[in-house]
């Protein structure tokens, strides 16, 4: 491609380098054998973040219309779990985020945890568990944790959306 590459993302054993271009193309090249390894299908939104998970070799990808894709590297295709969530769908609310994405990283004590991120919340998303129908309510996770055990547990759902959070800067005075 021409295009301007705007994602870097390299694997933490330096073996894949993801990149994403404003065409909307996402290649990933191995970096041993110095040449392409795949181009995931193009999607018509451009990606604002990806990554490759550490132990499986995923690639996620998140795109400027918030949808998410999971794209195994090994296989050359979408994982089983990017597929369920392409035809069930994505919960309203999110994606009438207006916010992008702009970082995916992993949970290391549990694979099943991707961690997404924009300017104002942070997304847990738990592979393990049953992706939100369009009708489930998207409860922030301090409004969860005061339900009922019970309720809690019928209300639960692949996605742990965290909006307050707040980031301590660093005091340069008394170095804390």
């Amino acid at each position: 491609s021409k295009q301007p590459i705007h994602i870097l993302s390299p694997s933490e054993d330096g073996q894949w380098l993801a990149t994403a271009n404003t065409d909307c193309e996402i290649h990933v090249f191995n970096l041993r054998k110095m040449k392409l390894h795949c181009s995931v299908p193009a999607y018509s939104s451009c990606p604002t973040a990806v990554f490759i998970h550490p132990t499986s070799c995923n690639l996620v990808s998140v795109h400027a219309d918030q949808q998410i894709f999971e794209f195994s590297l090994k296989q050359k295709e979408y994982t089983e779990w990017s597929r369920q969530l392409q035809r069930q769908g994505l919960h309203p609310l999110w994606l009438q985020r207006d916010t992008p994405i702009t970082r995916v990283t992993f949970n290391p004590k549990n694979p099943a945890h991707i961690v997404l991120h924009d300017t104002f919340m942070f997304c847990i998303i738990d592979q393990s568990l049953p992706l939100p129908e369009a009708e489930t309510k998207l409860y922030n996770q301090m409004l969860l944790r005061s339900l009922p055990q019970p309720l809690r547990l019928r209300e639960s759902h692949a996605f742990k959306i965290c909006k307050n959070y707040q980031v301590k800067p660093p005091c340069f005075v008394c170095n804390n």
